[in-house]
C-alpha cells in the first residue's frame, strides 16, 4: 500500500487565503494545493496525477472511502478557481531580478523589491513606479531625475557626501556646493554639460564632414581607377593591334623569303621525276631486249637460230646515261629586299605606338629655363630665360669655367639626378640646331666633341635638310618631315634619352644605356649663323 502520510504545506499555497478554505483546496494524497483537480462520484477531490498513481499501484477505488471509481475527469470549475487564487503568486514583470541593466528601488523594504524607473541625483536614491509617485510632490520640484543609475555614489562628493551639481572650470572636475571656494570659476553641471554637448556636436559635425570628404575621395578614386583602367584597356588594344600587324608583316616576309625555295623545290621535283621516268622506260626496253636475246641464245635448231639471228634488232645502249644529273643550284638572289620591306613595315607599325608614348612622356613635363652663366658670349638669352639666338655682337661677359667659349651652346638651369623629365623646344624653320642633354662635368671649352663618350647626348640638324644622332659613330636620321617642335624625354634611372616630333607625334631617335654620371642638364645650340631663336615651350599634359 502506498504511504499517504500527510505532507507539510507547500510553499505554493495561495497567500492571504484563510486556512479554513485552504483545507478544501488541498489533495489528501500529496497534501499540496490541487493540480488538475478531479472529483469522484463519492464527492472526494484529488490531484489527477495522484489519483492515477493510486489506481495504478492499488485498485480502482476512492483512497478515502473505498468506493468504486468510474471514469475520472478533471473538475473544470475547481481548476479555474485554483488558477485565480494562484495568480498573486506569479512574479510581476516589474519585480527586480538582478539581471544586467536592472537597478533596484531603494525604498522597497518589505516584500519583493521592484525595478527602479528613475534615480534622483539630489536624494541619491532610485525609485520604482509606486515610490516615484511620492517623489513628485512639490517639495521635490528642484530635484534632478535621470534614468536609473546603479552606483549613485559616483554622483556624490566623496568629501561632503552631497550631489555633484557644479563644475569647476579651473579644476576641470565636478564639485558639490560645499566644495566652492572664493575665486573658483564654476558653472552648473547642466550648463557645462550643454557646453560640452555643443562641443561634441561641433566635433561630430567635423567628423561627419571628414567622412563625407572621404566618401567623395573614394568616389574620385573610383572615377580615377575607372578612367585609368579604360586607358589601360585602350592602350592594350592598340599595342596588341600593332604587334598583330608586326606578326603579319613577319609572316608575310617569311612567306616571301620561302617562296623561291618552294618554287625551286617544285621545279627540282618535276625535273627529277621526268629524268627518272625516261630512265625507267629505257630500262624496260633493255630488259625486253635481254629477254628476246636469251630466248634466241637458247635455241637448239641451228637453221632457225641463224635465220632469226640476222633479223634480230638490238637496242642501242651506247647512249651515255652515266652523266645524268639535276641542276641543284640555289643561286636565285638574296633575301635583303624582303628584309628591307619587312623592317620598313615593322617600323611603320611601331610608329603607331608613338602617339601613346608621346602622351605618356608629357606627364613628366618640367619648366626648363636657360642658364646665362653657361651661354656662349655671342648668344642672346631672353628675359624669361626661355629663348636663345645668335647675337651679331659678342656680349661683354666674364669667361667663367661654366661658359662655352667656342661652341654657340648653352645649358638649362635644371639639374636632373634620379628622375624623369620632359620638355619641348620650338625649332621652327631653322636650318641648323643642336638639342639634347649634357653631363654636368662635360667639357665646355675649345672645340668640344658632342658624343656620349664625352658626356653629350645630342641630335643635330645641319646643312638645311640633314639630321643626325651624334653617337660615338654618328647615325644619320631619315625624317619624312622636318620637325617644328622637338620633345626631349630623359629617364635618368633607365639611362634613356628620346626625341620626338611633337606635331607629327612620331619618334625621332633614342639614346640607350647612357652613362649620365651624377648630374645631367638640358643642352641647346641655335648655331652661330642662324638668326631665329630656339624657344622652350610650356608642356601641357592634356594636349
Amino acid at each position: 500500500m502506498t504511504d499517504f502520510t500527510p505532507q507539510p504545506p507547500s510553499c505554493n499555497s495561495p497567500q492571504n487565503t484563510p486556512e479554513s478554505i485552504m483545507q478544501y483546496l488541498k489533495c489528501t494524497i500529496c497534501i499540496d494545493v490541487l493540480k488538475e483537480p478531479v472529483t469522484t462520484t463519492c464527492g472526494h477531490t484529488f490531484c489527477k496525477s495522484c489519483l492515477d498513481r493510486h489506481i495504478t499501484f492499488n485498485d480502482q477505488s476512492c483512497p478515502l472511502c473505498k468506493s468504486q471509481l468510474p471514469e475520472i475527469k478533471v473538475n473544470i470549475v475547481l481548476k479555474e478557481i485554483l488558477k485565480e487564487l494562484q495568480k498573486p503568486l506569479m512574479q510581476s514583470p516589474d519585480e527586480f531580478t538582478g539581471k544586467p541593466g536592472e537597478v533596484p528601488c531603494d525604498v522597497c523594504n518589505e516584500g519583493p523589491k521592484y525595478k527602479a524607473v528613475k534615480s534622483c541625483l539630489i536624494c541619491l536614491l532610485s525609485f520604482c513606479k509606486r515610490h516615484l509617485n511620492g517623489h513628485k510632490k512639490s517639495r521635490f520640484k528642484g530635484h534632478k531625475l535621470v534614468a536609473p543609475v546603479n552606483d549613485l555614489d559616483q554622483w556624490a562628493c566623496l568629501v561632503h557626501g552631497r550631489p555633484l551639481e557644479l563644475y569647476s572650470g579651473s579644476e576641470g572636475k565636478l564639485i558639490c556646493s560645499l566644495c566652492v571656494q572664493e575665486g573658483t570659476n564654476m558653472v552648473s553641471a547642466e550648463d557645462e554639460k550643454d557646453r560640452k554637448q555643443a562641443e561634441l556636436c561641433t566635433k561630430i559635425s567635423k567628423i561627419e564632414q571628414g567622412i563625407q570628404q572621404r566618401k567623395e575621395n573614394i568616389s574620385e578614386l573610383d572615377n580615377s581607377e575607372s578612367d585609368c583602367l579604360n586607358l589601360i584597356k585602350q592602350e592594350t588594344m592598340d599595342i596588341k593591334n600593332v604587334f598583330s600587324a608586326i606578326k603579319e608583316a613577319i609572316k608575310k616576309a617569311e612567306v616571301e623569303a620561302l617562296r623561291p625555295l618552294e618554287e625551286r623545290r617544285k621545279q627540282v621535283e618535276q625535273e627529277a621525276n621526268g629524268l627518272k621516268g625516261d630512265l625507267m622506260g629505257n630500262i624496260k626496253t633493255l630488259s625486253k631486249t635481254i629477254s628476246d636475246l636469251q630466248i634466241l641464245r637458247d635455241e637448239e635448231d641451228p637453221v632457225f637460230f641463224l635465220q632469226n639471228y640476222s633479223s634480230t634488232t638490238v637496242e642501242d645502249v651506247s647512249s651515255d646515261w652515266t652523266s645524268v644529273s639535276l641542276d641543284t643550284d640555289l643561286s636565285f638572289g638574296t633575301i635583303r629586299n624582303t628584309e628591307v620591306t619587312m623592317m620598313a613595315n615593322i617600323k611603320d607599325e611601331f610608329e603607331k605606338l608613338s602617339k601613346i608614348e608621346v602622351a605618356r612622356v608629357k606627364k613628366f613635363g618640367v619648366d626648363v629655363t636657360l642658364d646665362p652663366d653657361t651661354a656662349n658670349a655671342q648668344l642672346l638669352i631672353s628675359d624669361d630665360m626661355r629663348q636663345v639666338q645668335n647675337s651679331e655682337e659678342k656680349r661683354d661677359v666674364s669667361d667663367c669655367p661654366e661658359r662655352f667659349d667656342m661652341f654657340g651652346s648653352v645649358l638649362g638651369q635644371n639639374r636632373m639626378t634620379d628622375s624623369r623629365a620632359f620638355w619641348v623646344v620650338e625649332v621652327g624653320n631653322k636650318k641648323g640646331w643642336d638639342i639634347g642633354v649634357a653631363r654636368e662635368e662635360a667639357n665646355r671649352k675649345g672645340a668640344i666633341t658632342l658624343k656620349p663618350s664625352q658626356g653629350y647626348w645630342v641630335i643635330v640638324h645641319y646643312n638645311g635638310d640633314n639630321y643626325a644622332a651624334l653617337e660615338d659613330t654618328p647615325t644619320l636620321l631619315s625624317l619624312s618631315n622636318a620637325p617644328c617642335k622637338v620633345g626631349v624625354f630623359v629617364d635618368y634611372n633607365e639611362k634613356l634619352v628620346s626625341f620626338y616630333d611633337m606635331e607629327a607625334e612620331t619618334h625621332i631617335y633614342s639614346f640607350t644605356g647612357c652613362d649620365f654620371g651624377a648630374v645631367i642638364r638640358p643642352y641647346f645650340s641655335p648655331h652661330m649663323k642662324e638668326e631665329d631663336p630656339l624657344v622652350i615651350c610650356p608642356v601641357n599634359p592634356n594636349e
